[in-house]
């Protein structure tokens, strides 16, 4: 089954303050989800390419580099901007294939540590911060930090797609 391209995916932004909690839930439960989907695997499968695409440690990777961008959004409603910062990940590339020489516990884990902090200063927010709505850069609409968290719980589900495929692929090859 082919998955739709991250940037053709439309988005239901504009829930009600209501679903924050469940989608805090949803986005918390992220690194287990990994972990889940890791385990037992040896570390060749974790690392192995397939036709250009980053290996399950590369996703993870880029998790945590966009966990990082996402901080300056919350900085952002936070401060009552009207638009949000532009998120630029040209940067990544490098970064993203560190991570695939790194112990897949530490990286588990750090993505763990930093969601977990992500999500609690989402959770401490105050109430003026979380109505608060400002101009998307890139897709050109307002957003507040529900669709903020939104926008993570879908990504996450994507990539653990897409780590799930590549996995998928590799039942009954031989490992070297």
């Amino acid at each position: 089954m082919q998955l739709t391209p991250w940037n053709e995916r439309a988005l239901p932004f504009g829930r009600g303050l209501d679903e924050l909690p469940v989608l805090l839930e949803r986005v918390l439960g992220t690194p287990a989800r990994i972990l889940q989907l890791a385990a037992r695997q040896p570390l060749e499968r974790l690392t192995m390419r397939r036709s250009g695409s980053w290996c399950v440690l590369e996703h993870v990777g880029h998790l945590i580099h966009l966990d990082e961008r996402m901080e300056d959004r919350v900085d952002d409603f936070m401060a009552r901007r009207n638009t949000l910062c532009n998120i630029d990940l040209v940067d990544q590339t490098p970064i993203i294939e560190g991570h695939r020489r790194r112990d897949p516990g530490d990286l588990f884990e750090e993505f763990r540590l930093n969601r977990v902090a992500l999500v609690e200063r989402i959770r401490n927010m105050d109430p003026g911060a979380l109505r608060h709505r400002a101009m998307h850069p890139c897709r050109g609409i307002t957003m507040g930090p529900v669709d903020l968290v939104m926008y993570l719980a879908e990504h996450d589900d994507h990539h653990l797609a897409l780590m799930r495929n590549l996995l998928d692929r590799y039942r009954g090859l031989p490992v070297a």
